[in-house]
């Protein structure tokens, strides 16, 4: 048995493209670091071996929990002192302008349009998820060099800003080259709830910032009874497929899926749970997906919108992977429960994103 197991996976290590990674990885369940294991500690939010209840009442108390943690940790990004506004973020602190008419938005587009602000330009291209929404208000374009994270900034100078809102995911230097032409905040927009709420209160529109995480709790109360209504306490993992290698998202360590487990209470199986904190940057050696006992399977084939890599070379991968018998070992394959979803929303940050991602989901689940 165990001969065969290994002619099958040589066969899918054949048949993936561009020699990907993938086999003979390290098992990434393997032992943790001290570092790894307190990181785990400190972002499990639950016990994942305790069941949570579903119902109506036990969800709004448990929102209502994690709208005041959030409230109270946007509260400590932002003061008022001196008759100055002042916001703190990863690059230091900024003086803020009271009431700003021009603002640059880069790559912060989905909490701006959450709150319905005004800009006069942002980061968009035609793929991303928000064009639409950005071209129907007719916004200026920003372009970003991805290969080497760089900003246009003769094209935020054209825009004539009086503040530059941003996700902090560039470098220290880009920060410098865009306060010289106008106050940045910068925003940690993995936490896309804190961010949010901070960011209404930069744009002096916390009630505005509060109700609409409000909505989006509720957003995430309906997905989550539709899908639990279905599904029941069945474990769901994520599996994206990339350019070069396979990975397999952890319980409560990485920003891409938490929501899973913590909004929605899906039930995350053994696997998911044991690669908590894995140094391997949670790509998994194919030999190991049939052991993958998990109920339902999603697969993200490709990257979201800070990446320039090519999706269709992932999900060309990922079309070869499906024809092989390794493949079709994988449990969830077997029983017919595997489903792709949309890798742009899935690797994109945001309440815009979140309700997308949720609502795409528990559609989905409801097919089955």
């Amino acid at each position: 048995m165990m001969r065969g197991k290994n002619i099958l996976a040589a066969g899918l290590c054949a048949a993936l493209l561009f020699g990907a990674s993938g086999c003979g990885q390290p098992d990434i369940r393997g032992e943790k670091s001290e570092k790894a294991q307190e990181t785990v500690k400190k972002l499990r939010r639950f016990d994942p071996a305790v069941l949570r209840a579903d119902t109506p009442a036990s969800i709004d108390a448990e929102f209502a929990a994690r709208l005041a943690e959030k409230r109270k940790a946007a509260e400590k990004l932002y003061r008022e002192e001196d008759g100055k506004r002042i916001l703190k973020h990863k690059f230091g602190e900024t003086v803020l302008p009271d009431a700003p008419l021009r603002i640059v938005c880069i790559r912060l587009e989905d909490p701006m349009l959450a709150l319905d602000a005004p800009m006069v330009a942002a980061y968009d291209f035609p793929a991303y998820y928000l064009h639409e929404e950005l071209a129907a208000r007719g916004i200026m374009r920003i372009s970003i060099n991805d290969e080497n994270k760089t900003i246009n900034l003769e094209q935020v100078q054209a825009a004539k800003p009086d503040l530059i809102v941003m996700r902090d995911s560039f470098g220290k230097g880009v920060y410098d080259d865009l306060s010289k032409i106008a106050p940045v905040a910068a925003f940690d927009l993995r936490d896309y709830e804190r961010t949010l709420l901070a960011l209404s209160l930069v744009l002096d529109r916390p009630a505005d910032g509060e109700a609409r995480l409000r909505q989006f709790y509720d957003t995430a109360k309906r997905d989550r009874i539709r899908i639990k209504g279905h599904i029941g306490d069945a474990t769901v993992a994520l599996l994206r497929i990339m350019n070069k290698e396979v990975r397999l998202y952890p319980y409560a360590t990485n920003d891409i899926n938490r929501f899973m487990y913590e909004l929605l209470n899906l039930r995350p199986p053994q696997m998911v749970i044991d690669i908590d904190g894995n140094e391997q940057n949670n790509a998994i050696s194919l030999e190991l997906l049939p052991e993958l006992q998990t109920d339902y399977l999603l697969i993200s084939a490709g990257f979201g919108p800070s990446s320039r890599q090519s999706s269709a070379i992932a999900k060309k991968r990922f079309a070869a992977m499906r024809l092989d018998p390794l493949w079709q070992s994988v449990p969830a394959v077997r029983a017919g429960h595997m489903l792709e979803v949309d890798s742009m929303i899935w690797n994109a940050h945001g309440i815009i994103s979140r309700e997308r991602a949720m609502d795409a989901l528990a559609e989905d689940m409801e097919r089955q």
